[in-house]
């Protein structure tokens, strides 16, 4: 519930601080932080699209998505708890354990690891909690991290959440309306 919310919230501010004092991500102006935003929308589009095509084509299950008004609430909490969980504290915990400093803005080899292993996190999850189309989710989760993650290491957290929430409000709000009442 709210506590969790709260719980995530205050630990990923934390990890936030402790990312951006190891130079992982810098808090950008105003303009970057639009270009960034304006630039997960138009990211999303891809990946939900394959999404809904994959949906319409093989079918998950009903409960895939929360029925409206519920939904409208529902997934932008679980957005910001999923950045939290999923993303910016194993990204911080890596950085931690690897003690990585980052003085350069490109993307080295060093940082493409600990993306991509941090990226990792949250399709294992989905693969262990049985979700329906592993060989669909999983990738597509897993990609959905690294550009979010590259969001973040770019533009800042707004645009990394604002990722996010674009995706649920394609793939989970309107579709998953539509969904419901289409295929069910």
């Amino acid at each position: 519930g709210p506590l969790v919310v709260a719980a995530a919230g205050a630990t990923a501010f934390g990890a936030l601080a402790f990312l951006e004092r190891r130079g992982f991500w810098r808090c950008a102006s105003r303009a970057t932080t639009l270009r960034g935003i304006g630039l997960a929308g138009a990211a999303t589009v891809p990946f939900a699209a394959v999404a809904i095509g994959v949906d319409a084509a093989v079918g998950f299950p009903s409960d895939t998505n929360v029925a409206w008004p519920q939904a409208w609430l529902l997934y932008p909490v679980i957005a910001v708890v999923a950045e939290a969980a999923l993303h910016v504290l194993p990204l911080s915990g890596l950085v931690w354990l690897t003690r990585s400093r980052f003085d350069d803005p490109r993307l080295d080899r060093r940082t493409w690891v600990l993306v991509l292993t941090a990226a990792a996190v949250e399709p294992v999850a989905q693969a262990l909690l049985g979700s329906a189309l592993l060989p669909f989710v999983v990738p597509h989760v897993f990609l959905i991290g690294v550009v979010e993650l590259l969001l973040l290491r770019r533009f800042g957290y707004v645009p990394m959440v604002a990722f996010r929430l674009f995706y649920y409000l394609a793939w989970h709000v309107l579709w998953g309306e539509a969904r419901l009442a289409l295929l069910f």
